[in-house]
């Protein structure tokens, strides 16, 4: 059980040392930079969309709010 206290003191002090020696990054964003990260997050909406609207009526049924509609008993009198 010594390695663990080990390894939990090396990781603590590799987080430190990187978190202390943080240089300046000098990066450049272009315009079309902002345009992907906008076509990312509106995938991200529509595909989110899509999902639900597949397994609406699963989900529906799961939470009680709906019956599954080739269940119910008819009579016939």
């Amino acid at each position: 059980m010594k390695w663990r206290r080990y390894l939990k003191e090396s990781m603590i002090f590799c987080v430190a040392v990187s978190l202390i020696s943080v240089q300046p990054a000098h990066a450049y964003l272009d315009p079309g930079t902002g345009s992907a990260i906008l076509q990312g997050i509106l995938a991200a909406i529509v595909a989110i969309g899509v999902v639900l609207k597949l397994y609406w009526h699963k989900l529906l049924k799961f939470m009680g709010i709906r019956k599954d509609v080739g269940s119910s008993v008819k009579d016939d009198n």
